[in-house]
């Protein structure tokens, strides 16, 4: 059997998903599901993929609440998913909202280094400014990306 693009776009996508601490199989389903022409059954995707109908269950569920994939009613009972057609764009905005909640917390911890320990606290300070700051930039990064993507001209 030759593998095809899409094959590759599959198990890369599992892969890089798999490297930043998320199922595997979800980078996997977003992958086939963006390549679907069409919403697909947990049964086909079970099926295409070579897991178990739970496990599709399971990690279409996953990228449904990260607002990667949305579920469509078919004719009858089954459940049909599809993917988000612009999945990209959801993830700076997740990006710089766990940057700024990593930056709460460091900042949390910062607040309470006693007066004689000043040293400390300002490391601790950078270190949480580094995560605002880099919330600043992806939020900047993703409105710029949203302005290029959309198709209506500017007014003046």
């Amino acid at each position: 059997m030759s593998e095809t693009p899409t094959d590759r776009f599959i198990e890369t996508l599992g892969l890089i998903y798999q490297s930043e601490g998320a199922p595997r199989i979800a980078g996997m389903i977003l992958a086939l599901l963006l390549m679907s022409d069409r919403p697909m059954s947990l049964a086909e995707i079970a099926g295409r993929l070579g897991i178990s109908k739970a496990s599709a269950s399971t990690n279409t569920r996953l990228l449904e609440r990260r607002g990667m994939a949305s579920k469509t009613r078919g004719g009858g009972r089954q459940d049909f998913w599809e993917a988000d057609p612009d999945p990209q764009s959801r993830v700076l905005p997740a990006l710089a909202e766990r940057f700024r909640e990593h930056a709460r917390a460091v900042q949390g911890v910062a607040r309470t280094f006693p007066p004689e320990e000043e040293a400390k606290r300002a490391k601790i300070a950078r270190f949480a400014a580094f995560y605002d700051d880099s919330a600043e930039f992806l939020d900047a990064w993703s409105a710029r990306l949203t302005a290029m993507a959309d198709p209506s001209p500017e007014t003046n």
